[in-house]
């Protein structure tokens, strides 16, 4: 007998609360670093969550047949009800082999760049040098080696590419460290094209500018680059008090000579332990060790590392490189896949 809309409704409901609390299970286990035993847990929990989505779509199949249903205008809430089951049923698969790749990936934090002349290559060559001409474009005035200011660099830029590697990778280590709020700070910004890249990366991100054109320049685009929680500010980095508020501290030749050491000596010194430090000059790498920092790979640096670093490192392979997810209408993580698509967001896997 072909069961009422109401019991499909009740049934439908049943097993997705069901599935929502397998799910919320498997939420809760799904933290890095992926031993056998959590592998194991999973693989064990999605055992248990087949026969329930089996009967779900049983139900959902059973619906598409009741005259009940077909006699409901567009918007009514049962249709949508059915038409939201069937969304989440379609979800299930890409869910699964999200997990699943998750799971088992292991991404270095600096992936081997493409071989030169590839399109790949080519690619990101352009990609820096379109950056390049677009902070030539914005800066108030020509970028130039050498400041006014005795000590001080002009505005120069570093190749945005290559930027991109060390924030992705800082931010991994952040989700690494539990750091889900981590908070980035481009010191010496200029017109702040950095923390604008930055801004899509880290749930807060400031520049810090001697020049106050390049300050004002700079924040004025946060506001129309749809950044108005990012800030640039004017400030000089040699009595800058506020470096302990940041996870991530970014730094490129802002300064030359005793200025500069100086700056490295105040920043190292206020920066809270296990502070990331990305510092793409070769001055630094001389220097480094006596300012209490370790190196983490190539131009990125930890001051003051913790103990648990190597640990960190190892779980940091396991986080994906997902960009944090901007706000949606919302069908897409309603129902019962909810806990296991934030899970996979927390952890760099989601969508």
């Amino acid at each position: 007998m072909q069961p009422d809309l109401p019991s499909l409704t009740r049934i439908c409901q049943t097993e997705e609360a069901a599935l929502r609390a397998i799910f919320s299970d498997i939420a809760l286990t799904f933290a890095p670093p992926f031993t056998p035993k959590i592998r194991f847990k999973i693989a064990h929990l999605l055992d248990l969550a087949e026969p329930h989505r089996h009967a779900l779509q049983r139900a959902h199949s059973f619906h598409l047949q009741s005259p009940e249903l077909r006699a409901l205008p567009m918007h009514a809430p049962e249709r949508q009800y059915f038409d939201a089951v069937l969304r989440h049923l379609r979800l299930y698969p890409a869910a699964l082999a999200r997990l699943q790749t998750a799971l088992r990936q292991r991404l270095p934090l600096f992936p081997p760049a493409p071989p030169p002349y590839t399109p790949e290559a080519q690619t990101l060559a352009l990609h820096s040098r379109t950056w390049d001409h677009m902070h030539s474009h914005l800066s108030p005035h020509p970028p130039n080696l050498y400041h006014d200011a005795p000590g001080h660099h002009g505005d120069l830029p570093y190749p945005t590419t290559d930027f991109l590697r060390y924030a992705m990778a800082a931010r991994r280590i952040c989700l690494a460290m539990d750091k889900n709020a981590a908070a980035f700070l481009d010191v010496g910004c200029g017109v702040g094209l950095k923390v604008f890249q930055a801004a899509e990366l880290f749930a807060r991100a400031d520049g810090l500018e001697y020049e106050p054109e390049h300050a004002a320049a700079g924040q004025a685009m946060m506001q129309r680059g749809g950044w108005p929680s990012a800030q640039i500010f004017q400030a000089d980095a040699l009595t800058f008090p506020h470096y302990g508020d940041y996870d991530v501290l970014y730094v490129y030749k802002p300064m030359y000579g005793e200025p500069l050491e100086q700056m490295e000596r105040h920043l190292t010194t206020q920066a809270s332990p296990g502070t990331l430090l990305i510092a793409p000059y070769l001055d630094f790498t001389t220097r480094f060790e006596t300012l209490g920092c370790t190196r983490i790979e190539n131009f990125m640096y930890m001051i003051r590392p913790l103990k648990t670093l190597p640990a960190i490192l190892k779980r940091a392979v396991q986080v994906g490189c997902a960009l944090p997810a901007r706000p949606k209408n919302g069908y897409a993580e309603d129902g019962f896949l909810n806990p296991l698509h934030l899970a996979l967001r927390r952890w760099g896997h989601g969508d």
